[in-house]
């Protein structure tokens, strides 16, 4: 085969795949219906704190049917002894913006949580001060994951090009069937220094798969 016409054949299929594996990209984050983008915690001698801010879908249920998405900072608190309260309430100051309100007693892990509805920045300063019929207790809750070399969109396309060809399962007439999470994860019982992301996708006929991933070096971790 004369050498121009192969070279010109190889540039073809190249732009080809690169176009199709750019096209698969767009097509899952067309279709996230969460997204983390940062986390902090912090503790005292009663409790510990975690935060974590992003958007996510409104309602959000898994389903693989992704909805419109909205904001959320979620505050859970989780007693060290049994002795905890049931009924509280919070105030949270991030930077200079201060929420307040009732905590929520989540019945499935027996902590304490609220969604203040806002993304707030990496590095943002946030001071928790949690009152009860005991008095007030104050807590420093610190950025976690502000240093992090992979972002959350790097994650995504690690994942996309992990599931190779898996992910044709989910694609029908250039439609995504399905949903998206992007998650930063870590053992709530842990010191929290490990902080992993997690990408899976949710199909909307029941199928999924997902991938942990070093959030410093790019890794794939562990598959699913």
């Amino acid at each position: 085969m004369n050498k121009i016409i192969l070279g010109t054949l190889l540039i073809f299929m190249t732009v080809i795949f690169s176009a199709c594996g750019a096209n698969k990209v767009d097509l899952v984050k067309a279709n996230i219906a969460e997204v983390r983008y940062n986390v902090f915690s912090g503790e005292n001698d009663e409790y510990t704190a975690t935060f974590m801010s992003g958007e996510r879908e409104n309602p959000y249920i898994v389903n693989g049917i992704k909805e419109d998405v909205i904001e959320f900072g979620m505050l859970t608190i989780k007693y060290k002894s049994n002795d905890m309260p049931i009924v509280a309430q919070y105030n949270i100051k991030v930077d200079e913006q201060e929420f307040k309100g009732n905590l929520e007693y989540n019945k499935y892990d027996g902590t304490l949580m609220v969604d203040i509805g806002k993304i707030v920045s990496d590095n943002a300063v946030i001071e928790l001060t949690v009152i009860t019929d005991n008095g007030e207790s104050k807590c420093t809750i610190s950025p976690k994951t502000e240093n992090l070399e992979i972002t959350w969109a790097s994650a995504l396309e690690i994942a996309v090009e992990e599931f190779g060809d898996d992910v044709n399962e989910f694609i029908s007439k250039g439609n995504f069937n399905g949903e998206v999470y992007i998650k930063i994860i870590t053992d709530l019982n842990s010191s929290f220094d490990d902080y992993y992301w997690y990408v899976s996708i949710v199909g909307s006929n029941g199928n999924s798969m997902g991938v942990i991933i070093d959030p410093h070096s790019g890794e794939v971790i562990a598959k699913n």
